[in-house]
């Protein structure tokens, strides 16, 4: 990150780089489609991650896992505490575990680590994906 760019410009940015590959245009993707595109951006930073390690690339893979918890940061500063509190509070907990764990990955430069963030990661795109397919048109 350059710096001159914020942490929100630069991942606004990165955001648009998927926008653009997925054909999406972010000003007019609803939130529930912004934050699915950040779980499947987290999730793919995490396979990357996860790759770069096993074949030795320890500076990459942190890169990545770096990528994959601004994702989740902004995650956190997105829950709405005051419309959903006790969702919001459960949320707050498991990014709080994925950061600790993405981190902890990071630091031991442990692929098999990444395993299991990945299917947390997974499972709150399907979840989030499948809670929005359920819900009432407005």
């Amino acid at each position: 990150m350059s710096e001159t760019m914020t942490h929100s410009e630069d991942l606004q940015a990165k955001l648009r780089g998927v926008a653009e590959y997925k054909n999406v245009n972010l000003g007019s993707a609803s939130k529930e489609e912004l934050v699915a595109m950040l779980y499947e951006a987290a999730t793919r930073s995490q396979y990357l991650a996860q790759d770069a390690f096993r074949k030795g690339n320890n500076n990459e893979g942190r890169q990545h896992l770096r990528h994959a918890r601004d994702i989740v940061g902004e995650l956190i500063v997105s829950l709405d505490h005051e419309a959903a509190p006790e969702l919001s509070g459960n949320l707050a907990r498991l990014y709080s575990w994925l950061l600790r764990e993405l981190g902890r990955a990071g630091l031991d430069k442990n692929a098999e680590l990444l395993d299991d963030t990945i299917a947390v990661t997974r499972n709150l795109l399907n979840g989030w994906v499948e809670a929005f397919r359920a819900a009432p048109s407005p």
